[in-house]
Parts: C-alpha cells; structure tokens; sequence
C-alpha cells in the first residue's frame, strides 16, 4: 500500500487520469443498472418508491444500487368495477397480447385504452367504467410485459407503439362498432402518439392523459423529483437506456409525434404534475395540427384524471368522442 502511494506522488497526472477513468467507469455502471432497471421488470422484490416518497437515506441507496420495478401484475378485475368483460388475444408483432373487452349492447362506438408505465389494465378499470356509463365499449390492453401479455421489457411507449397499432387492428377485424377513439395514459399515451404520428395507425381520435414531451425531459423531472442535477446523469440514463432498449431514445418524443397525428384530440394533464409538467402537456397540445382541445386539472399531479375528476373527465372524453361520432 505504501508502494502505491509512493508511486501516485510520483506521478500526479497519471494517478489523477486514474481516478478520473475509474470514476466515469463507476458512474456508467451506475447509470446502466438504472436503465436496465427500468426497462427490464423485476420478477420478485418489492418496488422501490417514487422518489418524493424516499428519505435522504432511501434516495442515496436508489442511486447507488439501482431501483426495484416488479412486473405489472394484475389485480382488480372488471367485475370489481360492476363490468362484464371478455378477455381477449391478440399478436403485435411476434408478442401476444391480453385485453378486456367490455361490449354493451347497443355501444355508440369504442375506447380503446391502454395503461402508463410499470402499471397494467386493472390501473384503468375506472376509465373503462366510465367509457361505458357514456355508451361506448371499452378495449382495456395490457401493452408487453405487463398483466397478461408476453415479455418483461418496456421502452417507454416506442415499442408499445406497435401494440397500439394491433389493438387498432383487432378491434377493426373484430368490428367493434365505431368510431374508434384510442386513450393513452402517460407512457401509454406516448404510445398512442407514437403510433398515430410516426406508424401510420388510423384511429377516429385520440386522447392522451399526463404524456412527457420528450424523453430527456421526462428523465431530466425525475433528477429533480430527486433534489439532484440532472446533467450529465439524465443523459447518460437515456443512453443506457437506447442501448439497453434497442432504440433511440433521445429521438423518442412524443410532441414530435404529435405533429403528425391528423385526427381529432384531447389533451388531459394535471396542472400541477412534476413527472410531465404542464408545459410538456401544452407542447403536445401545440403540435397538434387541428381538430384539439387542451383540459387542464388544476391542482392535479401525475395521477389518475378519472380518479381525480370522473365528472370533469368524463365531459372531456365525451365531447371527443361525440364529436367524432358525427
């Protein structure tokens, strides 16, 4: 030990460079486990808390090992929420996929609803409950690596895009009465997006609740959730994160998206949410080419709009669908 030191006197550059290297070494680690973490569910283990829930001690111990997210696994089921419900199957390139659908007699068209990140179908029972006291029926879809559908990854809405783009699909060939009205939640609604604005899906509107404008961005919130800086931390994550995932995440925004979704929409976001701020919401809302509306719920963060307001969300959710129905 004293040979070392002896030699890092000697030779303070080389032994800075050292330190240097092994810290970027370290920290890239770091930043792997974290992107892996989030895009490959855990089997067991419970899940970690959001960050505005851990204490000091709780935050180091995050960042220093990484988080627990457990795969989404269903809980409450629709006869939970007074629904009759047909579980139904479907592929999305070479991935199978699981849904509920709720078809009451004489449905006035159908909303196809698809989950936020780390949470399954049974997150959006409410939304499905109140889709029908409108009079439509309501597709439920667990995207891939969640609930009842194959895998254990996630990439945050890219991939999931093309799960959207089968729901669609399905619900044509199966003739569920139209029009067809596709609901995104957070990572859900970056889906949608994505799959409306970049895939070519052909939905007769659409309507996407709490979405991020961009992927650093949403990376960038989670830092500050934290109290932490986020640069260069945010921008390594996304890198892992593209490597781990197998695309560009730095590409992947879904305001971007938003530019080319030519079809009636609606944009819901709390006003108060700090994981997609308001002002990513408007930015969606912004590069909407025409036919929109923006709802805003003061006060609300990044949670359940139905849950918050049911009547209010429900009036917004309405108007859209009505207003393609005509």
């Amino acid at each position: 030990m004293t040979r070392r030191f002896a030699w890092a006197r000697r030779h303070p550059w080389r032994t800075t460079a050292v330190v240097l290297l092994t810290g970027v070494v370290l920290v890239n680690v770091v930043a792997y486990r974290h992107a892996r973490a989030m895009l490959a569910f855990a089997t067991d283990g419970a899940k970690t808390a959001p960050p505005e829930g851990l204490t000091a001690w709780g935050k180091a111990k995050a960042l220093a090992l990484g988080v627990t997210v457990p795969r989404p696994a269903l809980g409450r089921t629709p006869s939970d929420s007074g629904l009759s419900a047909e579980t139904v199957r479907f592929a999305a390139g070479g991935v199978n996929l699981e849904a509920w659908l709720v078809a009451p007699p004489g449905a006035k068209g159908t909303v196809i609803l698809f989950h936020g990140y780390a949470a399954c179908r049974s997150a959006l029972l409410p939304e499905a409950a109140a889709v029908v006291e409108l009079g439509y029926a309501a597709l439920v879809v667990d995207f891939r690596g969640a609930g009842g559908s194959d895998g254990s990854d996630c990439t945050l809405g890219h991939d999931e895009a093309r799960d959207v783009a089968a729901a669609l699909r399905f619900a044509r060939e199966r003739k569920l009465p139209g029009p067809v009205v596709l609901f995104g939640q957070s990572m859900g609604g970056a889906a949608v997006l994505r799959a409306v604005g970049a895939l070519g899906a052909d939905p007769d509107g659409i309507v996407v609740e709490a979405v991020f404008a961009r992927t650093l961005t949403t990376v960038r919130n989670r830092f500050a959730l934290m109290g932490l800086p986020s640069f260069p931390g945010a921008e390594m994550l996304v890198f892992w994160g593209s490597v781990r995932g197998g695309f560009d995440a730095f590409a992947h925004d879904p305001a971007e998206y938003a530019r080319g979704c030519r079809v009636p929409a609606l944009v819901l976001h709390g006003g108060a949410d700090r994981n997609a701020t308001p002002a990513e919401g408007r930015a969606i809302f912004e590069a909407l080419p025409d036919r929109k509306e923006l709802v805003v719920f003061d006060g609300v963060g990044h949670t359940s709009l139905c849950a918050a307001d049911r009547p209010r969300w429900a009036a917004a959710v309405g108007r859209l669908v009505g207003s393609v129905s005509k």
